[in-house]
């Protein structure tokens, strides 16, 4: 019994064990877990020249499934283009690299069915790779793919390489070599821009040399007509032979020519200023051009004519363009600008995602003026490498960075080139605007703001707060004008990388994200392109056709033509045709513009360009200046007597001064001048207040010869001062006419006016001599106001010469001459009666007196005022004279009243009379004939009842 449960126990235990090992096989076939990678991602990087990739980090993966079944070990990896294929298709069979375990550790190495991988070609590779276990095909398991991106190293294996095998440069005489420049470029991957480090001429005892930029120049005086050497370039990186030495170019000869006889230019022996009278006016006839045709066979000759109307109105029809502001949006951008990024926003990777704008959203021109807005949120990662938010390039053949946006080494970075030109642009120009800025590398959203002038200004914001620039954080990079090439006119406009043509791949991608990039500038709508061609002034050419070997065009408003032909002969005929068109009328606007040529020569078989001196031709439209005449008018024939002279009168009391001037204010004159003929004497002269001159801003210049009134002053104020000029004379005796005359000038074209002559005849009287009490009494002080009231006018012929006193003082005078009356009428009729009185006209003075002398001589000493002898009508009585003489008697019988009476109305018709009296010749002389007969005074004696007692 013992031994049947001993039995039984071992077989139950036998059972067991059997039954654990076919469990533990049935275990073992279940394969329950995924192999997993070390890591989400993976970079590598090779040599060109070698096969194997070092990838961080390791590639490696585990397995959950026990390590000593197959299905708990790692039995290769699978490389793939695409991140959820399953199955490996035949574009994953062209992967050039493949994962091999060698000593159970994976490597990545390039298939031994390929020799060597080329960067220049190809340089990065994005791929997948996946892990999986050792099962059979049927139960084996694969961990997730992860990324695998491979950048290949470049290898210096390419040399520089000019890009002609020989150069050739003609100088003229004291030329500098400002043209002669060399280019060689380097077509390893690594060199993005195919630059050259520096050139060196290996030609020893040359007096040139060259710069990094291939620019060479003259450090000694040319003394040979014809200098050669050779020059090389050196590469920037190491040679892959010797880490300490750069690769250096196979050498390029230059050839050097100095021209000692001529020098291209453009002259014209006419003028330079050349004055537009019509509309229609050719400027440019006379021009010649000399391109030295010993020396150059001319290839190419263009010219720019460039109108300038230095801001004068060209008639632009400006009122039907219109304009705005053009907001291009290269990014998505949330509804709040001011505000961080949530939603709308694009990401860049750094590796391959890029966003191509095409030319219908934005053709890539900027203007001079124009904005950036973006807001941007990067991470550093320890890169040199550029980083293009946005990158304008050549679409073909070239790599040239036009314009861009990007980050380098912590700096934000703006690219402007000038150009592309068609000359050889020497000339720097501010490219490259360096910022260094630590908000950059944050992670963090920021508002980014550039408002550009260029290339006058660039302003930073961010974060809506101005960067002040310093000498450590702020740097201007200036550079040479991009050149025209064939075949690169059109460009691409990238955002998040850019495109180079060369390898035929967008590079330098971005990593971060953008939101709301704009770019933002004033531009005009396309309708209205044309709006500007209906201009008043332009430039024209048009009476030639275009040629095969001519051709010429404009801009828009015809203010800027292009010139291109073959000949100096052609190109001369081209200048002819040029005109200058002004299609105001009248002509017009007033003012000088200029019109400039700037001429280019490219000779046969040279490598550069020559840009002749620039010829100005200066247009000048004189100002249509509207005729304005003035006219003046006034009495021109006086006839006057000798105390009339002697007192004073007005030349031109009645002048009159008209124009044709729709304004009379506008017009002005500039000086009025007063001739006389013959000279004036020492006892004659012309009267001006000062003050009337001083109110006007006049002056005046009194000569022998008359008067000259200058000063800018209006038609009112010369008037004023001209009606008021007294004529004076002591002594009129010694002549009977005097001619003055009056012409005024004009202030604007000085044109004179017309002239009008004054004739001042002076009526000849022979008077007794005045004693000397009586000559005093008349001396005229012409500057005392008060003297001035008794100057006679000529403009009231009807109105009496005022008298120097008033009625009180005649009363005064009359109760005095009733006192002596009775003695001076006893007097004059003594001497009438005891004398036969000559005529006072023929005798002298010492005659007439004699004849006042009392007849018993008894020696008494009275001073009398003798009267006249003649009844003229403008004699007057000189009541001052009177009075004194009646002073010295005593006594009469006459009545004074009625004595006033008589004198009053002699003088008052005396006046009446000398103005009806002028114009009849015959019958003048008939009066002067009839008063030398004439031998009574005004007085008569047989009318007087009483006279002066004898004493």
């Amino acid at each position: 019994m013992l031994y049947s449960l001993f039995f039984a126990t071992v077989t139950v235990l036998t059972n067991t064990k059997a039954l654990a090992v076919d469990t533990k096989i049935t275990k073992t076939k279940s394969n329950f877990f995924d192999p997993a990678l070390s890591s989400n991602a993976y970079v590598g990087h090779m040599q060109e020249n070698e096969r194997i990739v070092e990838l961080k980090p390791r590639l490696s993966a585990t397995d959950g499934d026990p390590s000593n079944s197959p299905n708990g070990q790692i039995c290769g990896y699978e490389l793939s283009l695409h991140k959820h294929d399953d199955v490996v298709d035949d574009t994953s069979q062209n992967i050039p690299f493949v994962v091999a375990l060698i000593n159970g550790k994976p490597s990545v190495q390039l298939k031994t069915s390929i020799n060597k991988l080329d960067c220049e070609i190809k340089q990065s590779y994005r791929l997948f790779v996946r892990a999986y276990d050792c099962a059979s095909s049927s139960e084996r398991r694969y961990s997730e793919r992860a990324s695998l991106v491979i950048t290949l190293d470049d290898v210096n294996e390419f040399v520089p390489m000019f890009t002609h095998q020989s150069y050739l440069f003609k100088l003229h005489q004291d030329q500098s070599c400002s043209s002669c420049r060399v280019e060689a470029t380097d077509d390893d991957c690594s060199n993005v821009d195919h630059r050259v480090c520096d050139y060196q001429i290996v030609t020893p005892d040359v007096p040139f040399t060259i710069d990094s930029n291939g620019s060479i120049s003259i450090k000694a005086p040319l003394t040979n007509d014809k200098y050669e050497f050779d020059v090389v370039a050196i590469d920037c990186y190491m040679s892959p032979l010797d880490n300490a030495v750069r690769t250096i170019s196979e050498p390029s000869r230059v050839t050097i020519k100095i021209l000692k006889s001529c020098k291209p230019t453009i002259s014209d022996n006419n003028p330079t200023k050349l004055t537009i009278q019509t509309d229609h006016t050719h400027i440019f006839e006379t021009v010649h051009v000399d391109v030295c045709d010993e020396t150059c066979a001319v290839e190419d000759i263009t010219g720019t004519i460039m109108f300038d109307s230095n801001g004068i109105d060209s008639g632009c029809n400006l009122e039907q363009c219109s304009s705005i502001n053009r907001e291009y949006v290269l990014t998505p951008k949330d509804v709040d600008c001011n505000q961080a990024p949530q939603s709308h926003f694009m990401s860049f990777d750094g590796l391959s995602k890029s966003l191509v704008i095409p030319k219908a959203d934005f053709s890539g021109a900027f203007r001079n003026d124009f904005t950036i807005r973006m807001w941007m949120k990067h991470t550093d990662e320890d890169s040199s490498e550029k980083e293009h938010i946005f990158c304008k390039s050549d679409e073909k053949l070239k790599n040239r960075h036009h314009t861009a946006l990007f980050i380098q080494d912590g700096n934000l970075k703006l690219l402007i080139r000038a150009g592309p030109l068609s000359t050889n642009d020497k000339i720097l120009h501010a490219s490259e605007w360096l910022w260094k800025l630590s908000e950059i590398n944050d992670n963090q959203w920021h508002s980014y703001k550039l408002f550009v002038n260029y290339p006058i200004n660039t302003d930073l914001y961010i974060d809506d707060q101005l960067f002040v620039p310093t000498e450590e954080n702020f740097r201007i990079v200036e550079d040479f004008a991009l050149p025209i090439i064939e075949g690169t006119g059109e460009t691409i406009f990238a955002v998040g990388a850019c495109w180079h043509a060369r390898a035929s791949r967008m590079v330098q991608h971005f990593n971060g994200q953008l939101s709301g990039l704009t770019i933002e500038q004033k531009e005009e709508f396309p309708k209205t392109q044309s709006c500007i061609q209906d201009c008043q002034q332009y430039i024209d050419m048009p009476d030639i056709q275009e040629q095969s070997s001519i051709t010429f065009s404009s801009n828009s408003n015809r203010s800027v033509w292009n010139l291109r032909t073959d000949s100096s002969a052609a190109y001369e005929e081209l200048l002819k045709h040029i005109v200058y068109r002004n299609t105001f009328q009248p002509i017009g606007p007033s003012g000088q513009r200029t019109v400039s040529i700037q001429t280019t020569l490219k000779c046969l078989g040279e490598n550069y360009t020559y840009n002749l001196p620039q010829f100005t031709r200066r247009l000048s439209i004189d100002e249509i200046i509207l005729s304005k005449n003035i006219e003046l008018e006034g009495d021109t024939n006086f006839f006057v007597s000798e105390q009339i002279i002697d007192q004073g009168i007005y030349l031109f009391g009645n002048l009159s001064i008209s124009t044709d001037a729709t304004i009379r204010a506008d017009v002005e004159l500039s000086d009025c001048s007063i001739n006389t003929s013959p000279d004036l004497t020492n006892d004659e002269q012309l009267i001006v207040s000062d003050d009337t001159l001083d109110i006007n801003n006049l002056q005046k210049d009194l000569t022998q010869t008359g008067l000259i009134l200058t000063g800018v002053g209006s038609i009112e104020s010369y008037q004023s001062i001209l009606r008021n000029i007294v004529y004076s004379s002591k002594s009129p005796t010694s002549y009977i006419d005097r001619i003055f005359s009056l012409v005024c000038l004009k202030t604007h074209d000085q044109v004179s006016t017309n002239e009008i002559l004054v004739r001042i005849h002076t009526e000849k009287q022979a008077a007794p001599s005045a004693p000397a009490a009586a000559v005093l009494s008349n001396k005229l002080y012409v500057d005392n106001d008060q003297i001035r009231d008794t100057i006679f006018d000529m403009a009231e012929n009807s109105r009496s010469m005022k008298n120097s006193s008033g009625w009180p003082i005649v009363v005064v005078i009359c109760v005095s001459v009733g006192l002596a009356s009775v003695l001076v009428l006893y007097l004059v009729v003594r001497i009438r009666s005891g004398n036969k009185q000559p005529s006072p006209l023929a005798g002298t003075g010492d005659d007439v007196h004699s004849q006042m002398e009392w007849e018993d001589d008894i020696g008494l000493n009275i001073i009398v005022n003798p009267l006249e002898t003649t009844k003229k009508p403008d004699q007057t009585t000189n009541v001052h004279n009177m009075t004194q003489t009646i002073h010295k008697y005593e006594g009469t019988s006459c009545s004074d009243e009625d004595e006033y009476d008589e004198q009053g109305r002699n003088e008052y018709s005396s006046y009446e009379e000398d103005e009806e009296y002028e114009e009849d010749e015959e019958y003048e002389n008939n009066e002067i004939i009839a008063k030398k007969n004439d031998h009574q005074l005004e007085w008569d004696d047989e009318a007087m009842e009483c006279g002066p007692k004898k004493v």
